[in-house]
C-alpha cells in the first residue's frame, strides 16, 4: 500500500463503521473477506463528493443494487470491497497532496495530461486506471507536475 493503512482507515470511516479492528494488512484482508459495510461506502462516498450513479459504476453494481444494499444494510462482497479499499487508498493520497476536499474534488474531474487526457473519476473502475491515478498523485505529491 502506498497510504498508511490508518488514512485508509480512516478514508472508510474509521474502525466503528468497518466493524473491525485494523492494525495490519491482514487485518484489512479480513474485512475485504467479511465485506465493507454500507455505512463505510457511503461515508467514503460522501468524502469524495460522488453521486450513487458514480459510486455503483466504479464498484461495478447496478445502481439500483447499490441503492438497495444502502437500504437494507448490506455488506458489499470481496471483490466490491477490494475496489472501494482501493477508492479509499486514493481519497487518502489526494487529501494528502490537496489538502481541501474541494480541490481534490476539481481535480478529480479535471482532464489530466498525465492521464491521456482523461479525468481521473473516469478511470477509477479499473484496477489499472485507479493505479495511474495513485501515480499521477504520488508524482504531484514529490513536485513531479504532470
Amino acid at each position: 500500500m502506498q497510504v498508511p493503512l490508518q488514512k485508509i482507515v480512516l478514508a472508510l470511516g474509521g474502525e466503528g463503521l468497518i466493524n473491525h479492528q485494523v492494525r495490519h494488512e491482514f487485518d484489512l484482508l479480513a474485512v475485504a473477506r467479511e465485506g465493507l459495510p454500507m455505512d463505510s461506502i457511503t461515508h467514503l462516498q460522501k468524502n469524495m463528493g460522488f453521486t450513487n450513479k458514480t459510486m455503483s459504476h466504479i464498484l461495478a453494481i447496478s445502481e439500483s443494487t447499490y441503492q438497495r444494499r444502502i437500504r437494507n444494510q448490506a455488506k458489499l462482497n470481496q471483490d466490491e470491497t477490494e475496489k472501494a479499499i482501493a477508492l479509499s487508498e486514493i481519497y487518502a493520497k489526494g487529501m494528502e497532496v490537496f489538502e481541501i476536499k474541494e480541490d481534490f474534488e476539481y481535480w478529480l474531474n479535471a482532464k489530466i495530461i498525465a492521464l491521456q487526457s482523461q479525468k481521473p473519476i473516469d478511470l477509477l473502475d479499473s484496477m489499472i486506471g485507479r493505479k495511474q491515478v495513485l501515480n499521477v498523485l504520488n508524482a504531484i505529491l514529490h513536485g513531479i507536475y504532470t
